[in-house]
């Protein structure tokens, strides 16, 4: 008996690397300069060794291939061809996070007290509530329940929800069905799915990378995961599926450094719900959003 599961156990890890995806890349440009349909970039001349570059470093991607861009004070909204829409009214408070839920932005900020407040900002960008909250210094997520809150240890998730106006908040996860068991200091990288039975050591699936970043998840509860190569020249797209499938693909990350920032995975990757992979490069001339479909 012992032997049988055994083998079962061999034939059920041979067929969780069965499968390969591909992925298309295209990319479009949004304008860069002081108007509000553009982004502000300062590319700092060579010879001010003490001033830094200036550029944005945080975006989102909503249900729809809307674009989010952190630009300032201002979030800007552009749509999936580029094309400006509105941005956030300009408050004091300097943004930490955000993310998109429903056509609502969740952000966030911290005032000049060091306090963090949680923001909603409506579809024309308008403020439409302010909490104070706890000091989380986590980045902003959205969970697979639809939940706005913050990673916490071993990814559980401080989830939060507006009831009669009132911010409540309790621990939850940040997946449905599948645990992360993620402790970095001691290099255990397990992925857990309890109703398969199933536990995966990324460690042992990509013995040839040096490091494993989540990216996100897709509505059925697939994960994406940035591979980091050594040296750190590129890296690639790996992807286990919710009943625990290890998929290959051919989605290469490149080696990026401009103002002042260096990716040595490539630059911060965020998805869309339906798997859609987004990277936002920005450029003197221009911010390039480049965009991963699959095909096959």
């Amino acid at each position: 008996m012992r032997k049988m599961v055994l083998l079962l156990f061999v034939l059920n890890f041979t067929f969780l690397f069965a499968e390969n995806w591909t992925y298309k890349m295209e990319a479009l440009s949004i304008p860069t300069g002081k108007s509000e349909n553009e982004i502000y970039i300062y590319d700092a001349p060579d010879h001010l060794v003490d001033c830094p570059d200036e550029g944005p470093t945080k975006f989102q991607i909503d249900e729809i291939g809307n674009i989010y861009i952190l630009d300032g004070k201002k979030i800007k909204k552009f749509d999936k061809k580029g094309n400006f829409i509105f941005s956030t009214q300009k408050t004091k408070m300097n943004f930490i996070s955000f993310v998109v839920l429903n056509d609502t932005i969740w952000a966030s900020c911290r005032d000049y007290r060091n306090d963090i407040f949680l923001r909603s900002f409506d579809q024309n960008g308008h403020i439409v509530h302010s909490f104070l909250i706890e000091k989380q210094l986590s980045q902003l997520k959205v969970n697979q329940n639809g939940k706005i809150g913050f990673i916490l240890g071993d990814y559980e998730f401080l989830e939060y929800e507006i009831r009669e106006e009132q911010l409540f908040s309790k621990t939850g996860n940040i997946l449905k069905n599948i645990i992360l068991d993620f402790n970095w200091r001691e290099h255990r990288k397990n992925v857990i799915i309890p109703e398969e039975n199933i536990k995966l050591d990324l460690n042992e699936i990509w013995t040839n990378e040096v490091g494993h970043s989540l990216i996100g998840f897709d509505e059925v509860g697939n994960l994406y995961f940035n591979l980091y190569s050594k040296p750190a020249d590129e890296s690639k797209l790996g992807i286990i599926s919710y009943s625990g499938e290890v998929i290959e693909t051919n989605v290469i990350f490149p080696f990026y450094e401009k103002f002042g920032l260096i990716f040595t995975g490539g630059p911060e990757s965020h998805m869309s719900i339906n798997g859609d992979i987004y990277q936002m490069i920005p450029m003197k001339d221009k911010v390039e959003i480049k965009k991963w479909t699959r095909v096959e």
